[in-house]
């Protein structure tokens, strides 16, 4: 990698998102924030990340929903790689990669399996 993936994680756990910002930029990432769906929108067209860490619940509406309104946006020319994460074992990684989730891992994560996934999409 010669200049950092940046990464945008959007989840409303304060200490998941202080705990994976930890891990990420150890890992040489560039990692940006968002607790909400509407600020993660923002963020995304701010920012234009490599990739996105999307929570499947949050505060204002389904990460689900979120993916929708990615793939359907004119911001973007082209939507970054997505991995939905959840403790929602509710969901189906079917489910998820229906709705167009490029990955789908559940909490708790393990966190050396994390980062090779991260690494395998931003190839």
């Amino acid at each position: 990698m010669d200049k950092k993936s940046k990464i945008l994680v959007i989840d409303d756990d304060e200490i998941f998102l202080q705990t994976i910002t930890v891990v990420l930029e150890e890992e040489g990432f560039e990692v940006y924030e968002a607790t909400t769906a509407e600020s993660g929108i923002e963020a995304l067209v701010d920012i234009h990340p490599n990739l996105v860490i999307l929570d499947k619940n949050l505060p204002d509406k389904s990460g689900f929903e979120v993916l929708k309104s990615m793939k359907k946006s004119k911001n973007f020319s082209e939507v970054p790689p997505v991995m939905l994460i959840t403790a929602d074992t509710a969901i189906s990684v079917d489910e998820a990669f229906d709705k167009g989730a490029d990955d789908c891992i559940f909490k708790p994560l393990n966190m050396k399996e994390t980062i090779k996934r991260i690494r395998k999409l931003l190839k």
